[in-house]
């Protein structure tokens, strides 16, 4: 298997003629779900070349994402055969690949988001190439080192290396990012609304009424006694929204949860349905391994359900067995204080294709003409929830 899928088409003629070109560079999924909007944004104003990268250690995971997304990949980097499981195999792998697609690309710049491996990976190569790397930084984006692990470490090298910072929210946490830093809101907010309209009904409850999320997504009959906590759940939290789903519940759906106007059991979520359900949630249930390793790079917490006891830094992946999982699940909200993603206005993306413009000297101002009139509500902050009444 080759280490490039080159473009789609196969003729480099494809790509328009730009001055400045920039490697779009995802390694997972929540990557791929903050750096598709920004790719579409780029295709859209037509000022720059975006060259949009899957690679990390499931590469076509990750390219299956673009395509979900609508936003097909135009190089893949895959690992080549018989590469271990280990992340310093996995690190090695990608460290000669990147360096290659560097020098046969030589981008203007390259864009990472959070602090994923192949984030990490590629924000170094761009280093030693002397590429100007621009850093996207959002989700957990805490204090503590060790939470997530290892991504909060990895941002924070990432942070290092950059020379311009597109934050959420202001200086991201834990890091003194210098004067280059430009708030853009969250680029997963850019995406189109779910498709499937009892998800697009939750999340505007959740959002317009500052209420929490809690995804449940099982496949395993083991897993049923997840549901059974629901209902104590929805008592003690009058303001919590449950979306229900998975293989588990589509394949029995006479033992879904009882009927709930704060329960949505949905059998089967479209990728960008439940890459944006999960993002919006504040804890997530599950016994899917894959679905549990993205919540981190999307800001949530997750209890992984009878899964390997594997101790994680920073507790931001709790294993747990079934029956205990609603305990969990009210550690988690006993311990939130009301935390909410500011509100959106859909532009988060332009935001960033604006900045890279100007970093290009392709525009006067790092800002949209909104934002300099005073329009852009993506810092903007409402008073926190003070309780569950």
């Amino acid at each position: 298997m080759s280490a490039f899928e080159p473009l789609t088409g196969g003729d480099a003629a494809a790509f328009p003629e730009h001055e400045h070109d920039v490697l779009i560079v995802a390694g997972s999924r929540p990557e791929v779900a903050r750096l598709a909007p920004v790719a579409a944004a780029v295709a859209a104003a037509d000022r720059i070349r975006g060259i949009t990268v899957a690679t990390g250690p499931d590469p076509m995971a990750v390219h299956e994402a673009f395509e979900a997304l609508g936003v097909p990949a135009d190089i893949t980097v895959l690992l080549p055969g018989g590469v271990g499981p280990g992340m310093a195999d996995v690190v090695a792998a990608l460290l000669t690949r990147l360096d290659r697609l560097m020098v046969d690309q030589d981008p203007s710049a390259v864009l990472v988001h959070g602090g994923g491996t192949a984030a990490a990976v590629a924000a170094s190569v761009a280093f030693w190439r002397r590429i100007p790397i621009v850093h996207m930084q959002a989700g957990m984006a805490t204090d503590d080192l060790l939470c997530p692990f290892p991504q909060e470490a990895h941002r924070r090298v990432i942070g290092q290396l950059a020379s311009l910072f597109l934050t959420t929210s202001g200086a991201a946490l834990g890091s003194p990012l210098g004067p280059n830093v430009l708030t853009i809101g969250d680029t997963i907010n850019s995406l189109p609304g779910p498709s499937d309209p009892v998800c697009a009904e939750v999340l505007q409850r959740v959002h317009a009424e500052r209420r929490r999320l809690v995804l449940v997504d099982l496949e395993r009959p083991s897993s049923w006694p997840v549901l059974d906590g629901i209902a104590d759940l929805l008592e003690r939290y009058p303001r919590v929204e449950f979306v229900v789903t998975g293989p588990l519940v589509a394949g029995e759906p006479a033992r879904s949860p009882a009927r709930h106007p704060r329960v949505a059991v949905v059998p089967e979520l479209s990728l960008p349905d439940e890459l944006a359900v999960l993002a919006a949630a504040t804890v997530l249930v599950s016994d899917d391994h894959e679905l549990v390793a993205d919540a981190p790079g999307l800001g949530t917490l997750a209890v992984r359900v009878d899964g390997p006891n594997i101790p994680q830094p920073g507790d931001s992946i709790r294993s747990i067995a079934a029956q205990d999982a609603a305990t969990a699940v009210a550690q988690v909200m006993d311990c939130d204080h009301g935390r909410r993603p500011p509100p959106s206005d859909g532009v988060e993306a332009a935001r960033a294709e604006q900045a890279m413009a100007w970093m290009f000297g392709l525009c006067s101002s790092p800002q949209l003409p909104d934002d300099r009139a005073g329009g852009c509500t993506s810092d903007s902050s409402d008073e926190e929830e003070s309780s569950e009444a």
